[in-house]
């Protein structure tokens, strides 16, 4: 029983290890924060400048530029391509964790077909968040759950505060804007703290 509890405690020594040299490997996900901090911060503009329609479905797709810049991204500080300080069980859960936020697309592309599009950026907001909380059990950092607490409680607000007359523009575009801001700050925190050794 002694050698059983003292073995979980190895193993779980060992498993905080290994999720600290991912963290350290890919900077705390600093890749996927800054390119979709981009693409959030650019549907922002565009939804003060296009039209709403053409907004939500920048908004629903921006994935399609991001995820490619964010691997991109990450090759560049080399946290791809190289070995990884985890198991394949613990790379297929980060898969899983990135891909969950998918679970909520059938509910956007509803708001979009209804023309509901202003909900658009403050639904797929809400989704970002959740999906955020589960990273910092990944990278083993309390700053992903205040983050997605910060864009979940923003974006609400932010939504509550506009006129109704210009919830139409104003707060999506707000919405995206908070939510790229919110993304680009932690990847500069996560920059930071990497750069000078935490």
């Amino acid at each position: 029983m002694l050698v059983k509890g003292h073995r979980a405690t190895v193993d779980d020594m060992e498993l905080i290890e290994s999720l600290r040299l991912l963290a350290e490997q890919h900077m705390s996900g600093l890749s996927f924060l800054a390119a979709y901090g981009v693409t959030w911060l650019v549907c922002g503009v565009i939804w003060l400048r296009a039209s709403s329609r053409t907004a939500a479905f920048v908004t629903l797709f921006q994935g399609m530029v991001a995820l490619p810049a964010a691997l991109a991204l990450s090759a560049a500080i080399g946290a791809l391509g190289g070995d990884r300080p985890v198991t394949d069980e613990i790379t297929q859960l980060s898969v899983l964790i990135g891909t969950s936020q998918l679970l909520g697309l059938p509910f956007l592309i509803y708001l979009t077909v209804r023309r509901r599009y202003a909900l658009v950026p403050f639904a797929f907001a809400g989704i970002t968040s959740m999906h955020f909380v589960l990273y910092s059990w990944l990278y083993q950092t309390p700053v992903y759950i205040v983050m997605a607490v910060l864009i979940s409680l923003g974006a609400m607000i932010v939504m509550l505060a506009v006129p109704e007359k210009a919830e139409d523009r104003l707060g999506p575009a707000r919405v995206s804007l908070l939510t790229g801001g919110l993304l680009l700050a932690t990847a500069l925190f996560f920059l930071i703290s990497h750069l000078s050794g935490r």
